[in-house]
């Protein structure tokens, strides 16, 4: 009897040493809201985290998603060789669906959005912001649709609209939405959909008329001295790459402070 106790105490004992490993030197998890969350929280929330990483929004736990989440080492870069301004500014990445909100060279916080379909695609090119609306009323889109007022719950705009000016476009903007589950994806026809705790919360605050506007794929806002990528960093950190006279922007001007604007003539294009 002695002698049995005597082996399952060593048994025991062998047990517990053989889990001190795993108990001391615990798997590295990078800090993140999603792990505990089910359902649309969760979703939501795995989006959030592949925006700020600059991983492209998928809302799973995708490779790419699972090696920043796991490992140490895995890095993120915002370079900027030359910003369009010293204040805020806006860049949108068509390839990874992220916004980014910048005073000049640094990263303010980023976002996921949702752009335009392959049919009606979220146009490409440097502009400004050109309008700003609280409580938009929408158009539907020239006839298309029945108008919706403002402050209704069917209104595709949301509360916020920062309507954009680019050369050889007109309509598109950056707006709240009614259909959360899309954002991350390629559904509006070409306007920018944000979370609306995002646009209203932490990007509307802080936008004026005026303020720059980058909309491109990776290859395009590279050409203009934007470069947005992660990765796992094994030996010496990126380099910042030098300004070249190609994508040298000087400042915007003419900032425009608007709080409340009533507008009818809006469209989700």
């Amino acid at each position: 009897m002695i002698m049995k106790k005597f082996i399952q105490k060593t048994v025991i004992l062998f047990l517990l040493i053989s889990l001190v490993p795993q108990m001391t030197f615990a798997q590295f998890v990078r800090e993140n809201n999603f792990v505990d969350k089910k359902g649309a929280e969760r979703t939501a929330n795995i989006k959030k985290f592949q925006a700020t990483m600059n991983i492209p929004i998928s809302g799973t736990l995708d490779n790419k998603t699972k090696e920043a989440l796991y490992n140490k080492d895995y890095k993120v870069w915002d370079m900027v060789t030359n910003p369009p301004s010293k204040g805020y500014w806006i860049a949108v990445n068509k390839s990874r669906r992220i916004l980014t909100m910048y005073m000049g060279d640094k990263s303010l916080g980023k976002y996921p959005v949702t752009l335009g379909t392959s049919a009606t695609q979220t146009p490409s090119g440097r502009g400004k912001i050109g309008n700003m609306h609280k409580n938009p009323a929408w158009g539907g889109m020239n006839g298309k649709y029945k108008p919706v007022a403002a402050d209704d719950p069917k209104n595709p705009l949301g509360e916020r609209w920062m309507g954009l000016s680019l050369k050889g476009f007109s309509g598109y903007g950056i707006h709240g939405n009614i259909k959360p589950h899309q954002i991350g994806g390629y559904y509006s026809n070409g306007c920018i959909r944000m979370f609306n705790y995002d646009i209203e919360e932490a990007v509307f605050p802080q936008m004026k008329i005026g303020n720059p506007v980058w909309i491109g794929t990776d290859t395009e806002l590279e050409s203009w001295g934007l470069y947005q990528f992660s990765k796992v960093e094994k030996d010496k950190a990126v380099e910042k790459p030098q300004v070249t006279q190609q994508n040298q922007i000087n400042d915007v001007e003419n900032e425009e402070k608007i709080e409340n604007y009533q507008a009818v003539d809006l469209f989700e294009y």
